[in-house]
């Protein structure tokens, strides 16, 4: 039992490290974050270390009302990341518009339920799942159909939504049943190592991600033209010396 629990210890302390990952590395490559959903990426991260570092040092009794901040800021500012990567303007409208539905729909939640029965309803966190699963399979179809410059691994895009697709294909089912099941015996353990190992999965991916978007401004700039580049000088192949 004690091995278990100092397994467990572990893994929840690299949970916590490696949320802390990608920001280092955002803060890290600071100066190449120029991409608008790099930026908003950048916000989210930094909000998500801020709460995790509040409920690490708030008494437990305020985590339902952390977990729910952090719900309704992640699917706020991962939207409006999608709504700059996604092409279509159908679906940049939708992505705006569910945010009011969502915001509407956690604070009922929140006071509803979560309030009134002391504990945290996980399904404002499964909606979110489903929705975003939902995104990020119609952002791999644009990319797929419309993205012909620059290969799928050298895009920070692709690489945050495989992470973000993983974590919440995974989270989905586990908080689905975690209605039912939470309060049979030996499930919050399987809950806390399943839920962490997605969490360090994503997390590597998404710094995966932030090297990426590193490459590739550098990439760009060394492909532009100088600007005092003489075109004149260059002679037209007709005109060279014949052999």
């Amino acid at each position: 039992m004690k091995k278990l629990q100092l397994i467990l210890r572990i893994l929840l302390n690299l949970n916590y490290l490696s949320e802390i990952l990608p920001f280092f590395f955002c803060l890290l490559f600071f100066k190449k974050n120029n991409s608008k959903e790099i930026k908003v990426f950048f916000v989210y991260k930094t909000i998500a270390v801020l709460l995790l570092l509040i409920s690490l040092t708030t008494h437990i009794k305020y985590s339902n009302i952390i977990l729910s901040i952090f719900v309704l800021q992640e699917f706020i500012l991962l939207s409006i990341m999608y709504s700059y990567i996604i092409k279509s303007l159908i679906v940049k409208k939708l992505l705006l518009f569910f945010i009011v539905i969502f915001a509407l729909y956690c604070i009922y939640a929140f006071s509803i339920i979560s309030l009134q029965k002391s504990y945290f309803d996980f399904t404002p966190a499964i909606v979110e799942s489903l929705f975003f699963i939902v995104v990020i399979i119609y952002y791999f179809y644009e990319i797929m159909r419309f993205n012909y410059a620059t290969p799928l691994f050298q895009l920070p895009s692709f690489w945050i939504s495989v992470a973000f697709v993983i974590f919440f294909s995974g989270t989905f089912f586990l908080l689905l049943y975690s209605k039912t099941m939470f309060n049979e015996p030996g499930f919050d353990v399987q809950y806390i190592v399943i839920s962490c190992t997605l969490t360090i999965v994503k997390n590597i991916l998404l710094s995966v991600a932030i090297f990426v978007n590193k490459n590739l401004v550098t990439y760009k700039d060394n492909n532009t033209l100088p600007s005092n580049l003489n075109l004149d000088t260059f002679q037209p192949l007709n005109k060279q010396t014949n052999f």
